[in-house]
């Protein structure tokens, strides 16, 4: 579970699912199946950087999936940044014996599987990623990212996907399963974490770190 107490000083973490892509648009489950962005995904993805640009981004990472990458780099345009930071641990989970079905193929092929998957989720699923590499893989990517804080990067973008962003989610809170699940799912939206830890002296600090939005859409209002 990372420590948010170890960190000094005041920053924000935001998480961004990638844009629709043609997997999406299509209904298919992609885990790390390459699958470009639609049109649409590129005005979501448009969308979120003009949202994300008030923060100032100090970095914008990614995961390595070419539908991540690419909202990735129309974010970094908005936001005025010339690259992005490909980081492995942000790539999506492995789906299994689900890779490239629909979930309508996906049930009738596999009816046991499936009505295993309403309880367990994707430990469920033969050839899926397992509930303890993923948290261990997000408390790597936040090892990464505690370690771009301390280094002065204080306003950092993360593009990841609809699965692997429950395990970011859930590594804060110390949740080692998938149940209960928590809704990730729109495109693009944002999920941002907030940091405020100040030194009081005297060997006291005032501490600070809160989800302050879970899979809000980046429209609307841009000064929230």
């Amino acid at each position: 579970m990372p420590d948010f107490r170890s960190l000094l000083g005041k920053g924000n973490f935001a998480f961004v699912r990638h844009g629709e892509s043609q997997g999406n648009r299509d209904g298919a489950v992609q885990g790390r199946l390459p699958s470009t962005l639609t049109e649409r995904g590129r005005e979501q993805a448009r969308e979120a950087g003009l949202w994300l640009a008030k923060r100032k981004p100090d970095v914008v990472l990614t995961s390595p999936l070419g539908r991540a990458r690419e909202t990735a780099e129309i974010i970094a345009h908005e936001v005025e940044l010339s690259t992005v930071r490909e980081l492995p641990e942000l790539t999506e989970i492995d789906t299994g014996i689900y890779t490239g079905l629909s979930w309508a193929q996906a049930e009738e092929r596999h009816p046991a599987v499936h009505r295993q998957f309403e309880q367990l989720s994707w430990d469920a699923v033969p050839g899926a990623e397992p509930s303890a590499a993923l948290y261990e893989r997000a408390e790597a990517a936040w090892a990464i990212m505690f370690d771009l804080f301390r280094e002065g990067q204080r306003h950092i973008v993360a593009v990841t996907h609809s699965g692997f962003l429950q395990w970011i989610l859930r590594s804060t809170l110390g949740w080692g399963s998938w149940m209960p699940l928590i809704s990730t799912s729109g495109n693009c939206h944002v999920s941002e974490l907030v940091v405020d830890n100040r030194d009081l002296g005297g060997g006291e600090r005032s501490l600070y770190a809160n989800w302050v939005r879970i899979n809000a859409p980046p429209s609307g209002d841009r000064e929230a």
